[in-house]
């Protein structure tokens, strides 16, 4: 075993006997171990630097020394201000930060592990005699992973944003088929792993008392039974933040740890091979199954690299082999091979969260999980148009934070029905709901049942599986300005490697906009009132230079504070915190302002500055002057900009809250 010469450590990977290959990173693969921050002694200096730089560049040098040495010590003072400032940034924020993103190490398992995993579910299962109840719970386990839709009936998806989270709650109502049920509650009725059915006769006779005695009879039993049923099956390398897994009387489920999931998998698996082979593989001289059983343990142990990368994917495809070679008919079943080739399949790239479910007579449970989830900060490229580049940077420097984003359908083609619920806050509508990537989803995946079925009966079980597969169908609530969305789909496909458009789940994007008045309207009253106070001011002082007050000089500046306390001041209200017209207009508000009040100073002081002739000869709302024309001009249009998206908008909730439904539904009046 090779010892890596960055870091020292030992690094293996697996071979295809279940054996480790020594494995050797380079120094990229690092993990992220410095550049450390600057230290604060240089940190200090470097902004005592800055800030000499900055009182030079504004005081400039003495009279004496000149004009000349005035502007070229200003000019190269600038230059070198930029400069340091980059060099700090680089230094101080950007290396860094940068660094912080570099992969990081991910040393995998020993190889001895698998060994060691595989002893241990071996001696498990001859320990406790594992029954045939518990064999069903194990494929149940499997199942569940694989052919999740199987057994989740409805899966309701709900999303509340926070401030930069959000909360997701997951409802999911499962049903275990009945001839599962029947084996795990009642396991003497076993033989071999499969029912013992009675006669036509005898099952005509049944009576319906008779079952419901039988039902009633099981119920005690499961009281006592668990099922491990699996909640979550992320990627590997992907964390679960604050994960809360409860039943359907709000009480908390116990989850396995996982050293105890791998048991499970190594069990389940052993379970599987055993079924195919007919009896326990360990003692009979199936050599072969012990070796793939080796390598598909390793995969399922392996852990994932940081680019998504895994170092071995052959247990499924040595598992699969075992029944491909088969020449003397030793696989006594190939189905169960061909479920654990796929459980192996699944969980080289995926692990599961799985939890310890009572089992009802019945066989139907509700459970639910919440999480937390930080959505990805999606900032418009250049590409998409200059506008969408400046407004995406915009919103960031304005502090104008939207309700607009989307979510993933990865629960929907793991359930027979979903439902999609984002609920916002109450100042807010649902203004876009959309999902471009759907229909050309749902194409791909009906066209491929329709060419199956298209094939005639050289393939029966395709078109068999066209004619009895529903076609998959979708629908959006109605938007009537409410704050929460609703989306739901049933018989959604699962998503297919070998399909051009039928192999990334579809997104669904929400947008939700301010319900009038919001920041919008604040943002025209102030507008409103800065230009016509702008416009009454230098009415007058183009006619009178001193008007012998000062009072128009504060009443200037009132617009500005009215922006800033209407606009800025305000508590943070989840996502939303005002739109970016609202915050673009009330920051021309305070500079239009200021600068009204600062140009009335001048004027009354008969400065020479900015007393600019009006070479046309325009008067602007009878004002004469140059510089009040074009300040007054500048209020005018922010406000009727302003006002214009107050309107459009205020129109937009209105047509959406009045428009009939189809539908017998509650209805809202606003009468005198």
């Amino acid at each position: 075993m090779e010892v890596d010469v960055v870091t020292g450590l030992k690094q293996t990977s697996v071979k295809a006997d279940g054996t480790r290959n020594a494995q050797q990173y380079s120094a990229s693969e690092n993990a992220y171990t410095g550049n450390p921050l600057p230290s604060p002694s240089s940190t200090f200096a470097i902004s005592a630097m800055l800030v000499g730089l900055l009182v030079f560049l504004v005081a400039g040098t003495p009279p004496v020394w000149g004009a000349g040495v005035k502007w070229t010590s200003r000019a190269l003072a600038l230059v070198l201000l930029v400069l340091l400032l980059v060099w700090h940034f680089r230094r101080r924020y950007y290396r860094p930060q940068w660094q912080s993103h570099r992969r990081t190490r991910v040393w995998q398992l020993p190889g001895n592990q698998a060994y060691v995993l595989q002893r241990s579910a071996g001696q498990s299962r001859a320990s406790a005699k594992l029954s045939e109840a518990d064999a069903v719970r194990l494929r149940v386990f499997t199942r569940a992973i694989i052919y999740p839709a199987a057994y989740r009936q409805r899966i309701t998806e709900r999303y509340e944003p926070g401030q930069r989270t959000l909360v997701q709650r997951v409802t999911i109502d499962a049903q275990i088929p009945g001839r599962e049920l029947r084996q795990i509650l009642n396991p003497r009725d076993l033989l071999n792993g499969h029912v013992r059915t009675t006669s036509a006769p005898q099952q005509r006779t049944a009576t319906a008392s008779q079952e419901i005695s039988a039902v009633s009879a099981e119920s005690t039993r499961a009281s006592e039974q668990v099922i491990l049923f699996p909640i979550l099956v992320p990627r590997k390398g992907e964390m679960v933040d604050n994960l809360r897994i409860l039943a359907s009387d709000g009480s908390a489920l116990p989850t396995l740890s996982y050293r105890q999931y791998l048991q499970l998998v190594a069990e389940a698996l052993r379970t599987l091979l055993d079924i195919s082979y007919g009896r326990d593989i360990s003692e009979g001289a199936q050599s072969e199954a012990i070796e793939a059983e080796i390598m598909a343990l390793a995969d399922a142990m392996q852990r994932a690299a940081p680019d998504g990368r895994y170092e071995s994917n052959s247990g499924a495809d040595a598992i699969r082999l075992l029944g491909a070679g088969d020449t003397n008919g030793e696989v006594a079943n190939k189905g169960a091979l061909t479920l654990a080739a796929q459980l192996i399949t699944k969980l080289t790239s995926h692990y599961a969260v799985v939890a310890a479910v009572p089992c009802p007579p019945d066989g139907r449970f509700v459970i639910s999980y919440e999480r937390l989830m930080t959505p990805t900060l999606e900032l418009a490229p250049l590409k998409e148009g200059v506008l969408a580049w400046f407004k995406a940077r915009a919103r960031l420097f304005f502090g104008s934070r939207p309700v607009d984003f989307s979510v993933s359908l990865d629960n929907a083609w793991t359930t027979q029905s979903y439902h999609l619920v984002v609920d916002a806050e109450d100042k807010v509508f649902v203004g876009v709901q959309e999902a471009p990537a759907l229909i050309p989803y749902f194409t791909a995946h009906w066209n491929r049942l329709a060419k199956s079925a298209a094939e005639g009966d050289s393939q029966p079980i395709a078109r068999a599986a066209r004619l009895t597969t529903p076609p998959p169908y979708y629908r959006f609530q109605r938007r009537a300005g409410q704050r929460y969305a609703h989306f739901y789909t049933r018989f959604f496909p699962e998503p297919r490697e070998d399909l051009k458009e039928g192999t990334q789940v579809p997104e669904v994007r929400f947008r939700f906009y301010e319900v009038p008045p919001g920041s919008v309207f604040r943002a025209v009253i102030t507008a409103s009132a800065a230009a016509l106070l702008i416009w009454l001011i230098g009415f007058v002082a183009s006619r009178k230079t001193d008007p012998g007050t000062d009072v128009p000089a504060f009443l200037l500046v009132f617009p500005a504070i009215a922006a800033a306390w209407l606009g800025f001041d305000g508590q943070p209200r989840r996502l939303l915190e005002g739109t970016l017209a609202a915050r673009l207009s009330l920051v021309t508000t305070v500079l239009s302002s200021i600068a009204a009040s600062g140009l009335y100073m001048i004027n009354k002081a008969q400065l020479p500055h900015l007393a600019w002739d009006n070479f046309f000869g325009i008067q602007v709302l009878g004002i004469d002057s140059l510089a009040w024309s074009a300040l007054t001009m500048v209020a005018i249009v922010n406000a009727s900009c302003i006002s214009y998206i107050y309107l459009a908008r205020t129109w937009e909730f209105m047509h959406l809250s009045s428009r009939p439904s189809q539908f017998d539904s509650p209805k809202e009046f606003l009468v005198d």
